[in-house]
């Protein structure tokens, strides 16, 4: 009898361990191959969850590449998920919107979400990699760049050196006009898409745009922009220390 308790226990452990790696495992490997992730969190005494799955599932149905995942806050199993998702204190349901590369793009409670909403907030490849570069405290310039503009390298390579100068506390990252991915993005920034010269948009780490500047721009000027912070600013949405 003991001997069948004691199987009974490590059948239970091991099953709670399995429960845990299918909401991770299932996360990670959804993004691995470049799917955007509806994660639904709820708790067993949360009304409203299969509202919110309904939601999700129909954003799902607008938005490629993607995949609805739900998750159980109350869970100890998935405390590591609940940290690093700040997810303690949140009002549930909620559905985060989850970019391939890991970041939070959106979250919204049952109240305020609608498919169309979700299906917005899916983030462009570009957008992706600014938000993942402000999730890592780090500033952004921003080159937007044409097929036939004269004078990019030049843009690029003075964003490049003031990296250099910012010690690596910046990234530098260019978006085509011509990428029919990022024209939503693109309107975010309100970029002019008749622009016959590069532009270079600087967004600090707080997430705020602290600087707009065409092909005469130098690296000490960005570099001061980018370490500005701006009484009131406009991030790309989503960062997890600016506006919101």
């Amino acid at each position: 009898m003991k001997t069948r308790y004691f199987f009974l226990i490590l059948f239970l452990a091991a099953f709670s361990s399995q429960v845990f790696a299918s909401v991770k495992s299932d996360l990670e490997s959804a993004n691995k191959k470049g799917n955007t992730v509806f994660l639904v969190v709820s708790d067993p005494n949360v009304t409203g969850t299969d509202k919110a799955l309904e939601i999700a599932n129909k954003a799902k149905a607008g938005a490629t590449n993607s995949t609805v995942l739900q998750m159980n806050r109350s869970d100890a199993a998935n405390s590591d998920l609940v940290t690093k998702y700040r997810l303690a204190g949140a009002p549930l349901p909620l559905i985060l919107v989850i970019a391939p590369n890991g970041i939070v793009s959106a979250g919204y409670t049952l109240n305020q979400a609608t498919p169309d909403l979700l299906a917005k907030a899916v983030p462009s490849p570009k957008k992706s990699e600014v938000l993942k570069t402000l999730s890592d405290g780090k500033s952004v310039f921003i080159v937007v760049t044409g097929k036939s503009m004269s004078g990019k390298n030049n843009v690029m390579n003075t964003c490049q050196q003031a990296c250099i100068e910012m010690e690596n506390h910046a990234k530098m990252i260019e978006i085509s006009l011509d990428d029919s991915r990022e024209k939503q993005f693109l309107s975010e920034l309100k970029v002019n898409l008749d622009a016959k010269e590069p532009v270079t948009y600087v967004i600090n780490s707080k997430g705020q745009i602290t600087g707009t500047f065409g092909d005469d721009v130098n690296a000490t000027t960005l570099v001061a922009s980018a370490k500005k912070v701006a009484a009131t600013g406009c991030c790309p949405g989503g960062s997890k220390s600016g506006c919101k």
